[in-house]
């Protein structure tokens, strides 16, 4: 690793954190579409949405999966083993095949949406199991990082409870203005996307520096981790943490008001928040890979 032999440790990590820049983006593109779906799927068995927030999340959700494809076309995972040197080649070459077919599935699911035709419940399942596919490359690619078998199911957890929170956060913004356009609409829908997110983000807060620990190996402190780069720990911790389950907390409590208004905009903070803490917790990841 020529690159990161030639500077300190300290730059070492923030080198780390520059280079691995695109892929935590593929991530953060790829892992807001997957739980975005994953999301409306499960509001839409709730019962509550209706056709047209369907139709265009179904177009906002594709939108993304191409972005997210566009960026890892370019810089495909397997080209970062010169920096992570433990991921899963085989698994890692395999992204931008699923990455792909998740795109073919969204755009089918868009027009079988638009259209209202047979097949509804067929594309829908179909859609998901692009989804699932993604997200299962996705932790099979990271998941030599960490010491097994513990530190890969922790790094497995992490992939599913980031895509959980970006897709309930989007979703729940998204469906925030729905309900400015028909403010007659039960607040059901809404209130589980913003009960989806608080619990996701929980969890993440307690999952994430347990598998910074996990990816060092050998560490007896479980936040040397974090301190591996405490700037980009401390800005995880207030963007992916504090200020999104201060938003989230209070748009639960607006929404069970009905004041939908103050519910979206509440969201929108916590997006504001929750968009760069996710980038800066692949980054941070990332930083303990290399670290190893």
């Amino acid at each position: 690793m020529p690159l990161l032999d030639s500077v300190p440790v300290t730059s070492c990590h923030e080198c780390v954190a520059t280079l691995t820049l695109p892929l935590a983006l593929f991530l953060l593109l790829a892992e807001t579409a997957v739980g975005g779906v994953a999301t409306v799927a499960y509001l839409r068995v709730s019962g509550g949405l209706t056709h047209g927030f369907l139709k265009f999340v179904a177009v906002t959700y594709a939108a993304l999966a191409a972005l997210a494809f566009l960026v890892v076309l370019a810089a495909p995972p397997a080209a970062y083993q010169h920096l992570l040197r433990s991921i899963n080649p085989a698994a890692a070459g395999t992204l931008v095949f699923l990455q792909g077919l998740l795109v073919v599935a969204l755009i089918a699911h868009a027009i079988i949406v638009w259209r209202r035709q047979d097949g509804f419940a067929v594309s829908w399942a179909l859609t998901l199991s692009a989804s699932v596919l993604v997200i299962a490359g996705i932790a099979a690619t990271f998941w030599p990082l960490a010491a097994p078998p513990l530190g890969g199911a922790a790094i497995a957890l992490v992939v599913v409870l980031s895509a959980a929170v970006l897709g309930a956060a989007t979703t729940g913004m998204l469906l925030g203005h729905w309900y400015l356009v028909t403010p007659a609409l039960t607040n059901r829908p809404l209130l589980r996307a913003i009960i989806v997110l608080l619990v996701s983000l929980v969890l993440q807060a307690v999952l994430v520096p347990l598998s910074l620990w996990g990816l060092t190996r050998g560490s007896d402190s479980p936040t040397y981790g974090l301190s591996l780069s405490p700037v980009l720990s401390i800005l995880w911790a207030l963007a992916a943490v504090f200020l999104p389950l201060v938003a989230g907390g209070l748009a639960l409590a607006t929404c069970r008001l009905r004041s939908f208004m103050s519910t979206t905009g509440l969201l929108y903070l916590a997006m504001i928040a929750i968009l760069p803490g996710q980038l800066l917790g692949q980054l941070l990841l990332f930083v303990a890979a290399a670290s190893a």
